[in-house]
This record gives structure tokens, C-alpha cells and sequence, in this order.
């Protein structure tokens, strides 16, 4: 992680993968099988032409198409004017991210990563739905890689973590499993299947390949309270949508208990170090940054954590796959007991000291998704790329 100070505030740069490989083989013994994420997975360059700016392509005149320009133009206006605050907001963030842009290119912090054979890799994820996986729970609790087959593909389980493949609905169910010793979680991380148009295309493509999005009064029924104690800290990602965001502060954190702390913008660029597409400040179009919302126990001290309020914003090249987070560990892990004790709920992929809970625990860890690191050579050999 690389810090940067910019305007008495913190931008934090990661690097996605390098958090993610690191955290897996760290507690990996001596000679055993290594692996890391392939490196085309965050082969996220720039884009020659972006859709949503297909606008742009001018159209012959008509007196009907500039009647319903003016009439566009008139509503647009309007939202303007409704969502002032949004606006500014927003234009400030774009002057602080091309400073930060500004900082990361001097600094030199992106490599840029070339395809390897002039190829991607294949989109084995969108291989791969809920119906692949049975409802299970599993375990690894040595310092080595375990395996686990379903159907045609093998899947890696990294050292020192504990799964549940399951609908998160059924949490309630889990709790004597999830906590046999009623030892609650420090870390409770969310990635919450927000309605989205991805999703929505997918979906219509091949049903099962798109998971089940939930409302926010579905989330409601979660049980937080019960896993929290007064000094967790809940993580909880969302989309750029203000009806979600809403959402989170005025119905989840309070029907859980919780204090919102602060939010943080996730910045996604591309391997050039630019944006992935423009900061919109009419909040009308698809943004090139998330939110992460961190929140505590509403009885916890008034200090707690105020260190992460110097955190603007987090940088990093995204991952290819939709919805794959960086780990935020790495970021948190100055605030939590020296081992901690994590929960993610919604998980797509495994982490060592984190129980995952979700209906694609596993799809995210494809044993082709990884490079197999000859410990003897410290080469990294390409596995299930034919």
C-alpha cells in the first residue's frame, strides 16, 4: 500500500493483486505450493471507445429530435437544480482525484501489464453460476493449500479460513456454527448484491449466472447485531446509486445498531493511471469509483477509529471480474486485534482469518484463475489456461 497526502487528507494506493497473493501465501510453510492470481485478470486498459458516451456521436437534425433534445435538456436542468449538493460534491472530488492522479503518476505506482501472448485470459468466471456449487461448508486449518472438486474444475482453498456456500438469508441458522465459542466478529466486511444493469444484462443472457439481488429490506433481516461486538467495525461496499446509499445510513445502520464512521471512495483506474471512464458531476451516468461505508457499534467510544476519517479515497487497477474487491484487511488491520477475527458475508472469494458466507464462495477461486509459483525458482507457471 502506498500512501499519499494531498489537502491534509490520505489517498491510500493498492495493488489488488499484490494484497490479494500476499495475504494468501504469507502464511504459507516452507516449500509448500504457492499461487497468485493471473495477471490478466487486471489487464484493465483504456478504453478506445466508452458506451455511455455514445451521445457524443452527433445525429442529423430533425424538428422533432430538437423538440425532444429541448424537452431533454428541460429535465435535466431540473435534476440540476434538485441535486445541487450532488453536484458540488461531486465536483470537488474530481479536482482532488486529478490531483491524486496527479501524485500516483509522478510516484510511478502503476506497472503497467502487458498481455501474455498477446491473448486474455479466458473468462472462466462466467463459466461458472450457483447451480455448480451444492449448499456445504468447509475448512482449512493448516499452512498449506487445500483443493475441492465440483464437476469438471478444482477450486484452491487458502491456509487458515472457514467457508459456508449457502443463501445468506438462512445467516440466522448459522450462529451457533459461525460463532461455537459466541466469540464475535472484529471485521464484518459486505459486498451486498445491489440491483444493477451487469447483472440485470447477465441475467437475461443466462439466468443462473447472475446472482439474486436483494432490496435493502431484505438486508434489514440480516442478523448484524448478534455478530458484532462494541469495538467491530462494519464494512459495507455499495454502487453509486443515492437511493442505496440512503438506504445504508437511514435503515440498515441504525436497525443494527451501528454508528456510520465514515466512507471512503474506491477509485478505479486503468494500467495507464487514468480513470476507468469519467467522474460524472450531474450523479446521472455510470462512475468510476464505489463506496465504502465503515461503521462501528453505537456504544462504542467517540475516538474509536477516528483514524480512518483522514482516508479519502483508496486507488487501485480493478480486477477484470465484476465485483471482485480489493482485501480490505491490509487497510484496517492497525484498528483490529493482531489476529483478528473476520466475517464476510456475501463473499466470492476466500480469505485466511475470514469465515465466508455465500452462494459463490468458491467461484472465484477456479485453480485457473492462478499462476502455480515454483518455490524452488521463484518462477510462476500458468495452470488450466489451454
Amino acid at each position: 500500500m502506498h500512501k499519499i497526502e494531498i489537502r491534509n487528507k490520505i489517498a491510500i494506493y493498492l495493488d489488488h493483486r499484490e494484497l490479494i497473493n500476499k495475504i494468501y501465501n504469507n502464511d504459507i510453510a516452507e516449500l509448500e505450493e504457492k499461487y497468485e492470481l493471473h495477471t490478466e485478470l487486471f489487464h484493465f486498459h483504456e478504453r478506445r471507445i466508452e458506451v455511455e458516451d455514445s451521445h457524443t456521436i452527433q445525429q442529423p437534425e430533425t424538428k422533432a429530435g430538437n423538440s425532444k433534445l429541448a424537452e431533454k435538456s428541460s429535465k435535466k436542468r431540473k435534476r440540476k437544480l434538485n441535486k445541487m449538493a450532488v453536484v458540488e460534491e461531486l465536483q470537488k472530488l474530481k479536482t482532488i482525484v486529478e490531483d491524486i492522479l496527479g501524485l500516483v503518476k509522478v510516484q510511478q505506482l502503476i506497472n503497467r501489464v502487458e498481455s501474455q501472448n498477446g491473448s486474455d485470459l479466458p473468462r472462466y468466471w462466467e463459466e461458472i453460476s450457483t447451480k455448480d456449487f451444492p449448499t456445504f461448508n468447509g475448512v482449512n486449518t493448516t499452512a498449506t493449500y487445500k483443493r475441492s472438486r465440483f464437476g469438471e474444475h478444482s477450486y484452491l482453498i487458502p491456509p487458515h479460513c472457514k467457508f459456508f456456500n449457502c443463501d445468506v438469508m438462512e445467516l440466522s441458522k448459522l450462529l451457533p456454527q459461525l460463532m461455537p465459542n459466541s466469540k464475535r466478529f472484529d471485521l464484518i466486511v459486505l459486498d451486498p448484491p445491489w440491483r444493477n444493469k451487469y447483472i440485470r444484462r447477465l441475467k437475461r443472457v443466462r439466468e443462473e449466472l447472475g446472482y439474486q439481488m436483494l432490496s435493502s429490506e431484505q438486508l434489514l433481516q440480516m442478523p448484524i447485531r448478534q455478530l458484532k461486538h462494541e469495538r467491530s467495525i462494519v464494512a459495507i461496499w455499495c454502487t453509486n446509486s443515492k437511493e442505496l446509499q440512503r438506504a445504508i445510513v437511514e435503515q440498515l445502520l441504525p436497525a443494527w445498531n451501528l454508528r456510520l464512521q465514515h466512507t471512503i471512495h474506491w477509485i478505479k483506474v486503468n494500467t495507464s493511471g487514468q480513470l476507468i471512464g469519467p467522474i460524472d458531476v450531474s450523479g446521472q451516468k455510470k462512475q468510476p469509483f464505489e463506496m465504502l461505508y465503515l461503521a462501528c457499534h453505537m456504544d462504542s467510544s467517540a475516538e474509536f477509529c477516528t483514524s480512518l476519517q483522514q482516508v479519502s479515497a483508496i486507488l487501485s487497477v480493478p480486477s477484470v471480474i465484476h465485483s471482485h474487491k480489493p482485501p480490505l484487511l491490509p487497510l484496517l488491520s492497525g484498528l483490529l486485534p493482531q489476529k483478528p477475527n473476520c466475517l464476510e458475508i456475501f463473499a466470492r472469494y476466500l480469505q485466511p482469518r475470514f469465515v465466508s458466507v455465500g452462494l459463490e464462495v468458491l467461484k472465484l477461486m477456479d485453480e485457473r484463475l492462478y499462476n502455480y509459483c515454483d518455490t524452488s525458482t521463484g518462477n510462476a507457471a500458468i495452470i488450466g489456461s489451454t
